[in-house]
């Protein structure tokens, strides 16, 4: 026979602190998902990633001249035409990303610079 009033130290502190026993209980409580939603269902910052990815990946198709279903569509080419363009594209951003880059800074820092003061207070 144990004895009861024999407690083992780790059980008493992992409940003290809501360790196992509040996880078993959590768990208990949800419902599970059904695999639709489990494979669908995401958060609204979700939608705006996947959005972005998505336009992301159509210009790259766009630039690249992608088109499956035209009858002379080569993949080889296809990767090619990736692989040039990135090159080309990363040459110039090289060469010219400063311009955009100080264009937008004159309005973004700015405004960016008088938020923080404003917001100033509020922060920790």
């Amino acid at each position: 026979m144990a004895d009861a009033s024999v407690i083992k130290p780790e059980t008493a502190t992992s409940e003290a602190e809501g360790g196992p026993a509040k996880e078993k209980a959590s768990k208990a409580k949800r419902k599970p998902r059904s695999p639709l939603a489990k494979l669908f269902l995401i958060k609204p910052w979700g939608y705006v990633k996947l959005f972005a990815y998505c336009v992301l990946v159509g210009f790259v198709m766009l630039a690249i001249r992608f088109n499956p279903a035209d009858p002379g569509f080569d993949a080889g080419m296809a990767v090619h035409d990736l692989w040039s363009n990135t090159i080309s594209a990363a040459r110039w951003a090289l060469l010219h990303l400063w311009e955009p880059a100080l264009a937008g800074a004159t309005i973004v820092l700015p405004l960016w610079v008088i938020w923080r003061l404003v917001t100033l207070p509020f922060r920790k």
